[in-house]
């Protein structure tokens, strides 16, 4: 949720650059919902039956802190059309993005020339 946060807090950056960021919850419907309201600059889209989570194959089985399967928090930049443009896939749950280094990729793969 540190990350949501840091996301959040940068929502104008986002904004400036016509971004719009989407979490991908595996939690619950009730638990997406409540993490939707706590950042309500985000899109959070609930995604228990992993069916996203799936599709892009980020679903690492048993790396959860009990053993339970868990998403790889994964960044994906598509472009308008939509058209994928930059992927940071972490080997590992504990790997992760930076609010700044999303912005820096979305300078980087999505600036309109």
């Amino acid at each position: 949720m540190i990350e949501l946060g840091q996301l959040e807090a940068h929502y104008d950056e986002f904004a400036k650059r016509h971004t719009r960021v989407v979490a991908v919850s595996v939690d619950g419907l009730d638990d997406s919902e409540k993490t939707q309201q706590s950042f309500p600059h985000l899109t959070v889209v609930a995604d228990h039956d992993h069916k996203l989570v799936d599709a892009i194959a980020v679903l690492h089985p048993g790396a959860g802190e009990h053993g339970e399967d868990v998403a790889v928090p994964t960044t994906i930049l598509v472009d308008k059309y939509p058209m994928v443009r930059f992927l940071f896939r972490p080997t590992n749950v504990a790997s992760r993005l930076s609010a700044s280094e999303v912005l820096a990729a979305v300078d980087k793969n999505l600036a309109v020339p």
